[in-house]
């Protein structure tokens, strides 16, 4: 499959970040496409995909078409693959050094604190009870908090030892960056796990954890690959348990 390393992904801007998760998720279309046809469809200006493809380390659009069209073969060819292609681009990445010292990091924060609480909605809800479940098999007081209309308690409270894990494949969602707000104002540190590095969510945040996967919708339905979550929720938990 077409390489793009995780260092050079991480000094993509977000317009540029359109155009990598447009192709890892449209290679075979981009085969036949022009610059104007990208352009189009990631709703980028054609230097804009220049500037990306530099990045990358391509010389130009027929340098990067040519690699395109004359990348090894996968013995399979079904349909799915393409669907995988962006997870396994994510797995690659998740390889390097760098994003193994960025979970590192966030191991040292969920070690650092005596209460852990995840946070997350829809899908991302079922992935916080499951982030909650590994922690707590590793013998950390982890919980799990699904529902936004959950009263917050009345009392003050110190939150200086607790962390927020909190789940969003956008970044977006109100309910999660209400929770943000509020735990991250009265002490708690917080601890992002989002697919949109550029999100509002991941801004707020004390440190968070992007794994750049495109966002899959239909109507108001989300279908994005929870594959990456589950490897990082699985990942802090291990990386933890080495440090407590």
């Amino acid at each position: 499959m077409l390489m793009f390393s995780y260092e050079k992904v991480q000094t993509l801007n977000e317009l540029e970040l359109f155009v990598y998760k447009y192709v890892t998720s449209h290679l075979e279309e981009c085969k036949t496409m022009t610059i104007r046809d990208l352009s189009t469809q990631s709703h980028v200006s054609s230097t804009t995909i220049l500037r990306f493809l530099k990045k990358m380390g391509f010389e130009g659009f027929s340098d990067f078409k040519y690699v395109l069209r004359h990348r090894d073969k996968r013995v399979d060819e079904r349909v799915l693959t393409q669907d995988l292609g962006p997870v396994e681009q994510f797995l690659d990445q998740a390889n390097s050094t760098e994003y193994a010292e960025k979970i590192e990091k966030a191991a040292q924060m969920i070690a650092n604190t005596n209460t852990r609480l995840f946070f997350g909605m829809g899908s991302s809800g079922s992935l916080a009870q499951y982030g909650a479940r590994v922690l707590s098999n590793y013998g950390l007081l982890t919980l799990a908090i699904t529902d936004p209309f959950q009263p917050k308690p009345v009392s003050e409270r110190d939150y200086s030892k607790t962390l927020v894990i909190l789940l969003s494949v956008s970044g977006e969602t109100e309910g999660v960056i209400t929770q943000a707000s509020y735990y991250r104002q009265n002490g708690a540190k917080t601890l992002a796990i989002t697919a949109n590095k550029a999100s509002t969510l991941a801004k707020i945040v004390d440190y968070s954890l992007s794994y750049n996967v495109p966002e899959k919708k239909l109507g108001s339905l989300n279908f994005t690959s929870q594959i990456p979550v589950v490897y990082l929720l699985e990942q802090l938990g291990e990386q933890t348990n080495k440090l407590v």
